[in-house]
């Protein structure tokens, strides 16, 4: 985080037991996973590849292997 938000509780490190924060993958392009993961990272515990995404999605290796690394 940039700066303090007063309101806002600490967040629990990594590998949290509450506090869980799931995303939906609803076609991101391999590139565009690895741009969302480099500035969210830290807040992401769960991506999930919504509505038949992993059926059409080419390269689906390729965007789990970045899933992965993160």
């Amino acid at each position: 985080m940039n700066f303090k938000l007063s309101q806002i509780p600490d967040r629990n490190k990594k590998p949290r037991q509450s506090g869980i924060t799931m995303v939906m993958d609803k076609g991101l392009s391999v590139e565009e996973a690895k741009n969302f993961l480099s500035v969210a990272h830290p807040h992401v515990d769960i991506v999930k590849l919504g509505f038949g995404t992993s059926f059409v999605t080419p390269n689906l290796h390729d965007k789990l292997e970045v899933y992965k690394s993160f």
